[in-house]
């Protein structure tokens, strides 16, 4: 299974391509909502009163599949037109508008291919519903947000749930029913049934939720404490958590979902150990940023990259610095791998599509907060944070929102901070050159060969007294640094922990799969004879690829300057590296595991480096086994598999660069 990544409704929506033309005259909308669904004949029936404030003409944007049986406008049936996802209507003088409109539809049975399905669906199956609010499964008006109250009917052997407050539940003839409220207006409404075990606890104020499959009730009461422990942390270190509940759901599809007040989450990532302790807390997060604070999608999402800082890096980290410095490393080595051509600007990101979208929505940044701390300091960092929130809550806020913020508590003008990391594609480069000392001094100079940044760069000089940190101010495309000295030099090291968002040298970014799997010239060779073995290479190649897969022959002699993938067996993957002259398999992983992953880089004609990643698998079965594990190690060196399982995985040694001295 490929999981996806947890992504906000709000981003859903924002990545929605509607036909429509803005609404007019509308500016306050609430959905009463009767909807009736049918899990096992997936039909779903519904009676939508929907109440407006305005008047003219009203666009409502509906599933296409869905069938108009009854529409009135203020108790009085009403001429209406229908094309395709449109309905529109005229509400005549502008006031309050009372609209009943009632459907019916026939949803989609649970998809059969594991991610095969779109960011809009309508589904439904006695294994688990899921009714996206990017589908338009109920009316929604574009651009105008609505508050709500849905009542659901469902046979008693499911359960249902919305984002909001739950007012009513009951089971009773044969039927389960809920009633859920919000008054917080959204653009769309998502609706997640299933054969769950609900367990539930209270937290406060709050009620925290379990909906999972009977198999995987155990679980619940690790999800329930964790949850807890995450809202109190943010709490703290935000302000209080915005919603009356949080909802954890657990169903068939293989994707992670978040929503106010609710994450779905499936049910094969729902039982790896680490979950709880990451991606939970990364969903819970998001209460506050995404669906606390929305995104202004038009200038970029901001809220990715934050909740990835708050989250993620800090369990990465937990209490060891080095920790930290290895999680900034590795979203260094991850920038290493992305080809220039698919590098973007940090604004034009709105959600993950695709591996190189999360390299800069959420790994850059995530790094750019951190900049962003180290510049202002961890306690008007924070205080920042707390203000931004405080400021925006249940607001619509984009990147100059939260320049604003800091600025305010920190007194600095953060004008080029933000335009340089925000607004321009890329990343500096840093060489040093000119080194030299006396017996009072050590100077050198700090150039950017491309269109220079300002930053402020760490220093590490070890001298025979000790070590001192120092900070350097440079800005153009050559910057002369000169530091004092009490004692003779040992080493200089620039940027050691990796505390600046930048190109890597060679030397510091060894090979990792993502060097291949990111570049759309791989080309894919199978190594081998075995026909049953090469349908399971090219199902490997469209699982680890981020773009469609290229083959080539063995012969072919066209793979000179370009990065190439090679699958197949291992004694002829094997025979084929040595033929070619390509890197043979290191020797630490000859003969281990029943299969192999390496990365390594080779030299064509002119010298010019090229990814190369190799797959040897001991059989068939060894080579299918990967189909689902190996996409998830896209930062790896090298791997051995025994089965599913890898048994030892790392990253070649990094050299400390260019950038680093040590003196006689």
């Amino acid at each position: 299974m490929k999981f996806r990544a947890l992504i906000t409704l709000t981003a859903l929506l924002a990545s929605m391509t509607f036909s429509l033309s803005a609404h007019s005259g509308v500016e306050a909308v609430h959905h009463d909502l009767q909807v009736n669904l049918d899990p096992d004949t997936r039909s779903l029936s519904v009676s939508d009163h929907v109440r407006v404030q305005g008047g003219g003409e009203v666009i409502f944007y509906l599933a296409a599949n869905m069938i108009l049986t009854g529409i009135q406008v203020n108790d009085q049936a009403t001429a209406h037109s229908r094309n395709a996802e449109t309905l529109r209507l005229n509400l005549g003088t502008a006031g309050e508008h009372h609209i009943l409109i009632e459907y019916r539809g026939r949803l989609s049975d649970l998809p059969k291919l594991p991610g095969s399905i779109d960011s809009g669906p309508m589904i439904a199956s006695g294994k688990g519903s899921y009714l996206s609010a990017a589908s338009a499964w109920h009316p929604i008006i574009q651009g105008v947000g609505a508050t709500y109250r849905v009542a659901l009917t469902l046979p008693n052997t499911q359960k249902a749930v919305v984002p909001g407050r739950l007012i009513k539940e009951e089971t009773g003839s044969g039927q389960y029913h809920a009633v859920f409220t919000s008054e917080i207006p959204t653009q769309g409404i998502v609706l997640i049934a299933g054969p769950f075990i609900v367990n539930e606890i209270r937290h406060g104020d709050i009620v925290l939720r379990t909906y999972f499959p009977p198999d995987l009730k155990e679980l619940a009461s690790g999800y329930l404490e964790s949850t807890a422990g995450y809202i109190d942390q943010y709490t703290q270190s935000i302000g209080a958590y915005p919603f009356s509940s949080f909802n954890i759901v657990s169903g068939p599809l293989p994707v992670g979902l978040g929503f106010p007040g609710m994450t779905y989450i499936g049910e094969r990532v729902l039982q790896l150990p680490f979950i709880r302790f990451t991606s939970l807390g990364h969903e819970v997060l998001h209460n506050w940023w995404g669906n606390g604070v929305e995104v202004d999608y038009e200038h970029g999402n901001w809220a990715e990259g934050l909740t990835t800082y708050m989250a993620d890096y800090a369990f990465a980290g937990g209490r060891d610095e080095s920790n930290f410095v290895r999680q900034r490393t590795e979203w260094l080595r991850d920038y290493a791998a992305l080809p220039p051509r698919r590098d973007h600007p940090v604004r034009s990101f709105i959600s993950r599509s695709h591996d190189a979208s999360q390299i800069i929505g959420y790994n850059k940044v995530a790094f750019i907060f951190h900049m962003l701390e180290r510049r202002v300091g961890k306690e008007a960092f924070q205080q920042g944070i707390r203000n931004f929130w405080k400021l925006h809550k249940f607001q619509v806020a984009g990147w100059k929102d939260i320049q604003n913020a800091f600025e305010k508590v920190s007194g600095q003008n953060l004008g080029l901070f933000f335009d340089q990391w925000i607004d321009r594609s890329g990343a500096p480069r840093l060489v040093l050159s000119g080194l030299r000392y006396g017996s009072d001094s050590i100077s050198f100079i700090l150039s950017q060969p491309e269109l220079p940044y300002s930053l402020n760069v760490p220093i590490r000089l070890v001298t025979k007294e000790g070590e001192k940190m120092y900070q350097a101010g440079i800005e153009g495309k050559a910057s002369k640094v000169e530091l004092p000295l009490s004692a003779p030099p040992v080493s200089i090291s620039i940027d050691p922990d990796f505390d600046i968002f930048r190109r890597l040298d060679a030397t510091e970014a060894p090979p990792i799969l993502r060097d291949a799997t990111l570049n759309s010239d791989t080309v894919v060779i199978f190594a081998g004879q075995d026909n049953e073995m090469e349908q399971a290479a090219i199902e490997l190649a469209n699982r680890l690829l981020d773009g469609p897969p290229k083959f080539a022959d063995q012969s072919s002699g066209s793979l000179q300057e370009r990065p190439i993938l090679v699958i197949g067996q291992t004694l002829s993957v094997q025979q084929f590296l040595h033929k070619t002259n390509l890197p043979d398999t290191p020797k630490s992983l000859l003969g281990r595991g029943s299969a192999r992953v390496w990365a390594a880089r080779r030299l064509d004609s002119n010298g010019t480096p090229h990814p190369l990643l190799v797959i040897e698998a001991n059989d068939n079965q060894a080579l299918q086994a990967l189909f689902r594990p190996l996409p998830h190690y896209g930062r790896r060196g090298y791997l051995v598999f025994q089965g599913r399982k890898a048994i030892e995985d790392g990253v070649w040694p990094a050299q400390a660069g260019p950038l680093s001295v040590i003196f006689d």
